[in-house]
């Protein structure tokens, strides 16, 4: 999965945060096989942007730096935009309403009071 200490840091916090989402939930939380494979993806993508700034470091030429940093920057924002949709907090509670819309529609449909 993850091999650069940024990567395995990103995937850290984001268990760290799944953590302490499941002790407010009191229940075991864990990553769907969606979210999974999200991770998987912006793990990749921070691993590449690390593979390049080490190429960034070493080239001198400015042709090569100039494609290498558009590079990463795109890859930075490929990563930002799936970090960004990545949720590890608990989802909305209920409302009353939607509660009972989901009770009147269980009796209408499934003859369950």
């Amino acid at each position: 999965m993850a091999r650069s200490p940024e990567a395995r840091r990103i995937v850290r916090e984001l268990e760290k945060e799944l953590e302490s989402a499941s002790v407010r939930a009191q229940r075991k939380l864990s990553f769907t096989a969606t979210e999974r494979a999200i991770l998987d993806l912006i793990c990749a993508n921070i691993d590449r942007i690390s593979d390049l700034k080490a190429a960034y470091d070493e080239t001198t030429e400015v042709k090569v730096r100039i494609k290498l940093s558009t590079e990463m920057r795109l890859l930075e924002s490929s990563a930002a935009r799936m970090l960004k949709g990545f949720k590890t907090d608990l989802p909305a509670a209920e409302t009353s309403t939607t509660q009972k819309a989901r009770k009147a529609a269980d009796v209408r449909w499934l003859n369950r009071a």
